[in-house]
């Protein structure tokens, strides 16, 4: 019996989903905590979705976050793990994610973070 090569097989990534490097310094925000700054992060568009910053590690002030246990797959990007938001005065749980090893179709964004700024407070921009 010959193995099932499909199991291996990634499907193609849609031709809308598109990655770029912003065009100006983007920063993200938990009212004044910086958390996060960047001239050099990634917006990847992808259908259905609101355009989404993706920030180098680097830029991002890792410090203020734990691991999550939670994970997530996306058909196109792959699996996703979280981080919560750990402040003295502040817990969010997993309002930033990343995907560690990505889809070889979106390796660019690969050990980026990206952050939910639909509500907790944070803001990008």
């Amino acid at each position: 019996m010959k193995p099932d090569v499909s199991l291996n097989h990634q499907r193609p990534i849609p031709e809308a989903i598109r990655i770029a490097t912003s065009l100006s310094p983007v920063a993200v925000r938990l009212g004044d905590t910086l958390l996060a700054e960047s001239r050099t992060a990634l917006v990847l568009h992808e259908p259905g979705y609101p355009p989404r910053y993706y920030f180098p590690r680097l830029d991002v002030k890792m410090k203020l976050f734990q691991p999550s246990d939670k994970t997530s797959i996306c058909p196109h990007k792959g699996k996703a793990t979280y981080l919560h938001l750990d402040m003295a005065d502040k817990h969010l749980e997993n309002v930033a994610w990343s995907y560690v090893t990505p889809r070889l179709d979106v390796a660019e964004i690969s050990g980026f973070i990206a952050f939910y700024d639909e509500a907790n407070g944070i803001t990008i921009g």
